[in-house]
C-alpha cells in the first residue's frame, strides 16, 4: 500500500512527523508503547511514564513505530547515556535506562509474554508477578561484558555497527558493551577483512580477530573443564553467562548417577560435559547439534566422557524420529524457539523433567502453552540479565510432569 493511499488528506501522519504521546508499558523488543489517536505506536528511547516528542519512522494500518526526540515529561528511571552512539546505533535499547530499572522492564516483559501467550499466572503457587530477571555480576554497570562482537567495515577505513532496522552504518570508535580491546582489535584488522570483522575473547584470556576459517583456537573453562573450539563458533557472549548458566540447569536437571540427559541444540556441549559427571559412567548422555563445526569442537572437548554420544543432525528431524526415552531434556533452542513439533516430541520422551533455555520471551511462551497442553507443568522459571544494555534476557524454564515424577 502506498503512502497516499495510507494518507488521503494532506493532514494525515506521514513518516518523518512529529507526535506528542504519553508513554505506558514496555513492549518486548526495545520499545514502550502509546497511543495517538487511538493507534498503537512502538516507540524507542523512552520509558513508561514519560510524555515525548516522537518522530514517526513506520506506518501500517494497525501501528506505528518511532523514535522519541525529546522528553517532555522525564521518568525517574531515565539516566544519561554513558556511550556516545546511544539512539543512532542499533546494537543497544536501553542505556538511557538505569541497570536495576532495565532489569525491571525485562521482567515485565517476560510476565507479560508468559501471561498472554502462554497463559500462566503463577509458578508452583507462587505469583507470576514476583518474577524478576537478575543481574549476573555482584555490581552491575551493564558495560564490558561482550566477549564475542561482530563489527561492519566502512571500506578499510572505519569500524561501526548498523542503525535499528536499518542496513546503515553507524562509524564508532569503541563499544561500551564489548570488553575491553574489542574494537581496538578489530581495527588492526580493518586492511585484511573481507566484510564484517569479528572478535572473541575466551574466559582464558585469549582475544582474537576471527579469520576466514573460523579459527583461531580458543580455550574455554567452566568450572572443573576445558573446552577447545574455534573462535567462531557459538559461545555465550557474556563472560559470565556459562558458568551461570550450568549451575542454574545442574540445579533444574538434579541429575542422579545412571540417568540419562538429552541434550538439545547443544553447540559445542556446555551443558552436556559440564552434567556429564552428574549421570556418571553408568549414566547417558545425547548431544545434538546441527552444526558440524560445533560437533567437531565438542567432541575434541569431550574425549574423555564415554558416556557422551554426540549426534550431528537437524534437532526436529532428529527429535521426531527418536523413540528412547531420556530422564532429563535439556534444550537450547534459536531465537525462533523450537516450535510446534519439536515440544510435542520433547514432551513424549521425556520421563522425569523439561528445561528450556530460552532467549527470547514470546518463543519460550508459545513453546510452554504446547507443554501445559501435553499436561507438564511449569515449576520454575529463572531470568538472567545476560545481555545488560539491550532488550535482550535469558531464561531458564522447568517442567515436570505429575504422573511421571
Amino acid at each position: 500500500m502506498t503512502i497516499e493511499e495510507l494518507h488521503p488528506d494532506e493532514n494525515a501522519l506521514r513518516i518523518g512527523d512529529t507526535i506528542e504521546i504519553d508513554v505506558t508499558n514496555v513492549a518486548n523488543g526495545g520499545f514502550c508503547i502509546a497511543r495517538h489517536e487511538g493507534r498503537v505506536v512502538f516507540v524507542r528511547h523512552a520509558l513508561p511514564g514519560e510524555r515525548v516528542e516522537a518522530e514517526i519512522t513506520e506506518m501500517t494500518k494497525k501501528f506505528l513505530r518511532a523514535d522519541a526526540t525529546k522528553v517532555i515529561s522525564r521518568s525517574e528511571h531515565r539516566v544519561e547515556a554513558p556511550c556516545a552512539y546511544a539512539g543512532a546505533c542499533g546494537g543497544c535499547d536501553w542505556q538511557h535506562a538505569s541497570v536495576t530499572y532495565q532489569r525491571e522492564l525485562k521482567s515485565a516483559v517476560v510476565r507479560e509474554q508468559m501471561s498472554h501467550l502462554a497463559k500462566v499466572e503463577s509458578i508452583a503457587g507462587v505469583p507470576l508477578a514476583d518474577f524478576q530477571v537478575k543481574s549476573l555480576r555482584p555490581i552491575e554497570n551493564g558495560l564490558r561484558w561482550r566477549s564475542r562482537n561482530r563489527y561492519s567495515t566502512i571500506g578499510n577505513l572505519g569500524l561501526g555497527f548498523k542503525m535499528h532496522r536499518s542496513h546503515t552504518v553507524v562509524e564508532i570508535d569503541d563499544c561500551l558493551i564489548a570488553v575491553e580491546g574489542s574494537t581496538e582489535l578489530a581495527q588492526q584488522g580493518l586492511n585484511r577483512a573481507r566484510g564484517d570483522i569479528e572478535t572473541a575473547k575466551s574466559s582464558t584470556g585469549q582475544h582474537v580477530v576471527v579469520d576466514q576459517r573460523g579459527g583461531p583456537w580458543l580455550d574455554e573453562r567452566v568450572e572443573d573443564r576445558s573446552w577447545r573450539i574455534h573462535a567462531s563458533s557459538f559461545w555465550q557472549i557474556h563472560e559470565d553467562a556459562p558458568q551461570a548458566f550450568v549451575e542454574t540447569v545442574r540445579s533444574m536437571a538434579r541429575l542422579q548417577t545412571g540417568e540419562s540427559l538429552l541434550d538439545l541444540y547443544s553447540g559445542s556441549a556446555l551443558f552436556a560435559a559440564s552434567l556429564a559427571k552428574d549421570v556418571g559412567e553408568r549414566g547417558t548422555i545425547v548431544a545434538v547439534e546441527s552444526a558440524i563445526d560445533a560437533v567437531r569442537d565438542a567432541r575434541r572437548s569431550c574425549s574423555d566422557l564415554p558416556q557422551i554420544d554426540l549426534v550431528t543432525a537437524d534437532v526436529a528431524k532428529w527429535v521426531k524420529g527418536n523413540s528412547e526415552k531420556f530422564d532429563v531434556v535439556v534444550l537450547d533452542p534459536p531465537r525462533a524457539g523450537a516450535g510446534l513439533e519439536v515440544i510435542e516430541a520433547i514432551g513424549k520422551v521425556a520421563t522425569r523433567a523439561i528445561i528450556y533455555v530460552a532467549c527470547e520471551p514470546s518463543a519460550l511462551a508459545r513453546d510452554t502453552r504446547v507443554l501445559l497442553d501435553q499436561g507438564w507443568q511449569l515449576d520454575r522459571l529463572e531470568g538472567f540479565d545476560a545481555f545488560p544494555m539491550t532488550s535482550h534476557v535469558e531464561c531458564f524454564a522447568l517442567f515436570t510432569h505429575p504422573s511421571r515424577k
